[in-house]
């Protein structure tokens, strides 16, 4: 299991490498995308205080706000709520 979740993660990273060289405005996209999912991921750990839901910073959530934008904080919230 271990080494399929390494190929979907690796096969990933390369599709949206692929996506951002090869787009015409992929990186300035890609970048306000990430900038977006890591602002997301505070805004989250704010209204944290008031809702008691909070994402645990470090860097796989870092990671997961930059690479995936809101979609990624949304599923890593989802996740949170679920498996509490």
């Amino acid at each position: 299991m271990h080494k399929a979740f390494v190929a979907a993660a690796v096969a990933c990273g390369a599709m949206i490498a692929g996506w951002v060289i090869f787009h015409t405005h992929g990186m300035r996209s890609w970048l306000l995308s990430a900038l977006q999912g890591i602002a997301a991921l505070f805004a989250v750990n704010l209204i944290g205080l008031v809702s008691g839901v909070t994402i645990a910073l470090n860097g796989w959530s870092f990671g997961t706000a930059a690479l995936l934008g809101m979609p990624g904080v949304i599923g890593t919230l989802l996740l949170n709520i679920i498996l509490k």
